[in-house]
């Protein structure tokens, strides 16, 4: 039994607060995302905002095109987290590419189109949405 299940149930809201696990889902249950073979990705169910975990192990240096350009109604944040052997990802705001080599936090304001896919290494992309959670 881990920490969590231990201290309360996972469902129990505590002052407004909400503790839960996360769990796995692949990255083509997004809309806009398919799946690619060095990412796991997980989220907080049951959460008031999306809260998305992709971990990312051993990215071969290539380009992947797994996220394709979308909006949301609402803002997002991306936080890019590279292990100490290096995490690469392409990111598209908009008209522009950035290639992002070290920790890094993204402001996405609602309405702009936007992608990340990873170029190569290991590490974490976190992503928080503010919205209902379409894309479009």
């Amino acid at each position: 039994m881990n920490l969590l299940t231990r201290s309360l149930s996972v469902e129990e809201p505590i002052d407004g607060a909400l503790l839960r696990a996360n769990v796995p889902r692949p990255l083509s249950s997004v809309a806009f995302h398919e799946d690619v073979e060095c990412i796991r990705r997980s989220f907080a169910a049951g959460f008031p905002v999306h809260l998305a975990i992709h971990r990312v192990d051993s990215a071969e240096a290539a380009r992947r095109d797994y996220t394709a350009l979308h909006t949301h109604d609402g803002p997002e944040i991306n936080v890019i987290l590279p292990d100490p052997t290096g995490l690469e990802y392409r990111i598209e705001l908009g008209s522009r590419v950035h290639h992002v080599t070290e920790s890094t936090s993204i402001w996405i304001p609602p309405g702009v189109p936007h992608s990340a896919n990873v170029v190569r290494g290991s590490g974490y992309l976190i992503a928080v949405r503010f919205d209902d959670g379409g894309a479009r």
